[in-house]
């Protein structure tokens, strides 16, 4: 994160779950939760946690191409107090075969028209993206992906906020009795 003083680094790791229900043939609603501490990797951040809660509608256009639309609700704890993001957007999720039945590489990408923080204007620009690897068999699955987000907040005097998120997300999804691919 830049807030317009210098660049402050955290990292940590997030632990989750999420479920998914197919509604209609082709269109699926997932619901994720997430949490876990941040740990302050420059001498300016601070230690914070980190909750998120997010509802996903995902429409499987064609075999290849998954459009997306969602909202998140995510909420970081300091000693100092609380910020809550909330944002909603849209995107489309590409989905490429590749060697083997079953391997396939993922690329995501959304536009966050919608971005509230609490206690300070919202950005100008909410952007996110994501790239992987999933490999399924016929009840098991396993995922890699690496994920992005950016955040350009209006510059206030002579600082610009900018946000930045990335996370590598490793997924095990279990479906138990069937056989189709996600």
């Amino acid at each position: 994160m830049d807030a317009g003083y210098g660049v402050e680094r955290s990292t940590g790791v997030l632990f989750g779950a999420w479920g998914s229900v197919r509604v209609v043939p082709h269109v699926e609603l997932a619901l994720r939760v997430e949490g876990g501490r941040l740990n302050a990797s420059t001498p300016s951040a601070i230690e914070r946690d980190v909750g998120e809660v997010g509802l996903d509608a995902r429409w499987s256009a064609s075999p290849w191409l998954v459009l997306l639309a969602g909202a998140t609700r995510r909420v970081y704890s300091t000693d100092l107090g609380r910020q809550s993001w909330t944002t909603a957007g849209a995107g489309a999720e590409a989905r490429l075969p590749l060697l083997e039945e079953g391997l396939r590489g993922v690329l995501r990408a959304s536009l966050l028209p919608v971005v509230s923080v609490s206690g300070t204007p919202g950005p100008n620009l909410g952007v996110r993206a994501a790239a992987g690897l999933e490999y399924h068999w016929p009840t098991v699955g396993i995922a890699a992906l690496y994920s992005l987000e950016r955040y350009d907040f209006p510059r206030q005097g002579t600082a610009q906020r900018l946000e930045q998120l990335a996370a590598l997300t490793l997924r095990l999804d279990v479906s138990p009795g069937s056989s189709r691919h996600r």
